[in-house]
């Protein structure tokens, strides 16, 4: 007579303890997907505002760095002007581009200051105002003068400089001043270059985010564009070379009270406060922010920041 085998298959509490393990499993798993994919997010938003904050200080250094270059010297006291009318958005801007107010001068190739105290800058703000008008408070403004590093062919309706050793001459009529006529030692001719970078409150590119900016000479029209958007601060000061030594003896703030305005500026320290162009989810930035001038920033919402700086020598400051 045979034997019947039995079925055997999991008991109830067995069933429920693998069930248990499974979902333990599945957790662990969901938890680290997310925890990737977070790290990721995060790693990849980082990135992308150094990206966009090297950007900013690639597109910055170039022209500073050839603040007061006019050819074949360093010298704005050589400067001289014919009658040039520059515009911007309809009013004549001529002495603020031109800086005739007093003359061209030295301290002239390169100026910083906030909104409150650059020089004649409620005029400036009223004749060419700033993109969608509100510039960021408590941010910097730097303005440099220049010639372009390579000579340019003649053409009109441009700001050009026409340069020698003994004489330099502004003009916009596309013909070459009279004066060079018996010169020699003749440099050759180019583009007068004026940039005013500044932080407005909004973006032309992206809705409700602050932007660098820059105010820009284009022919004999001063016009706007955007460099990048996310930087909603930027704080500049100036390197002193006080005996003469060619090194920075000090840094200062272009609107503290001791600047001698006839100092010898041989490098710009340039700081910037730069966000994600979005809120984070789950993220709150409760950081706080130090200013070069050592007032500080604290944001307290969602959106992910960097701080950084450069320091850029001058090539061209006066001996």
């Amino acid at each position: 007579m045979g034997h019947t085998q039995k079925q055997l298959g999991f008991t109830l509490v067995e069933a429920m303890v693998s069930m248990a393990i499974g979902m333990f499993l599945i957790l662990g798993a969901f938890t680290v997907y997310t925890q990737g994919a977070y790290s990721f997010k995060t790693i990849e938003g980082t990135s992308r505002i150094q990206e966009n904050l090297r950007f900013a200080f690639d597109t910055l250094e170039p022209d500073v760095r050839l603040a007061g270059y006019w050819g074949m010297h360093n010298d704005p006291g050589n400067i001289e002007s014919d009658e040039i009318v520059v515009t911007c958005d309809g009013a004549n801007v001529s002495e603020w581009v031109l800086d005739t107010y007093v003359g061209i001068t030295a301290r002239n190739d390169i100026q910083a200051g906030n909104t409150a105290n650059i020089a004649a800058n409620a005029r400036k703000l009223a004749d060419c105002s700033a993109f969608d008008n509100p510039i960021q408070e408590n941010t910097d403004i730097l303005e440099i003068r220049r010639s372009s590093a390579a000579p340019r062919p003649l053409a009109a309706d441009t700001v050009q400089i026409k340069s020698s050793r003994s004489i330099s001459r502004l003009f916009s009529n596309g013909a070459e001043p009279a004066d060079f006529a018996n010169e020699v030692d003749i440099d050759g001719t180019f583009d007068y270059v004026f940039n005013t970078y500044y932080v407005a409150q909004t973006s032309n590119n992206v809705a409700d985010t602050p932007s660098l900016r820059r105010r820009t000479l284009n022919g004999i029209t001063m016009v706007d564009e955007e460099i990048i958007a996310g930087v909603e601060d930027m704080q500049i000061q100036f390197g002193l070379d006080l005996n003469d030594d060619g090194s920075v003896n000090r840094y200062i703030d272009p609107v503290d009270g001791t600047f001698d305005a006839d100092s010898k500026i041989i490098a710009v320290r340039i700081w910037m406060l730069i966000r994600s162009e979005y809120e984070e989810l789950g993220l709150e930035d409760n950081k706080t922010y130090t200013r070069p001038d050592g007032t500080f920033n604290i944001p307290a919402d969602a959106y992910r920041r960097i701080e950084g700086s450069k320091t850029i020598f001058l090539r061209n400051s006066r001996s």
